[in-house]
């Protein structure tokens, strides 16, 4: 019975790594996603607005510099654009602004550097949806900014 699970784990295994190793891992496979990084990242922003409910200022540091350090992982790194590269850092600028914040104990601070994360996120997702879903070789205009500007 072991042997058998042991064999089904494998058969599992073992295409799927396969299938990691054959494809480039800065190509999305159809189906794929960066779902559990974006889960992260929500995570994160989550943990920060409860902690301006709540108050709980450590909350709301801890969860802004992990955010920060998730914005240097590679998986970050959706699209190498000078645009993409500029909104990356104003997100980090604003981010960091929320850490400070909360580090002095100062909610409305904090409050509305969350509000400048927030907008930072629809601008950057507004840009990078439609390069992500374009055939390759192929960009579409940047999108209009709206009223987000």
């Amino acid at each position: 019975m072991q042997s058998r699970i042991i064999a089904l784990v494998l058969a599992t295994v073992i295409p799927l790594a396969a299938s990691w190793l054959i494809v480039p891992q800065d190509q999305e496979l159809p189906g794929k996603s960066n779902r559990p990084f974006m889960q992260a990242k929500m995570e994160h922003a989550k943990g920060i607005l409860e902690g301006l409910a709540l108050e709980n200022f450590d909350g709301i540091e801890t969860s802004a510099q992990n955010l920060i350090l998730l914005s240097h992982e590679s998986a970050w790194n959706v699209i190498q654009s000078p645009e993409y590269i500029q909104m990356s850092s104003d997100f980090r600028g604003s981010v960091g602004r929320i850490r400070d914040a909360a580090k002095d104990h100062n909610l409305d601070g904090a409050t509305i550097a969350y509000f400048e994360v927030t907008l930072n996120c629809v601008r950057c997702h507004k840009q990078i949806r439609p390069k992500k879903q374009a055939p390759p070789g192929k960009q579409p205009a940047s999108p209009d900014k709206g009223s987000l500007e």
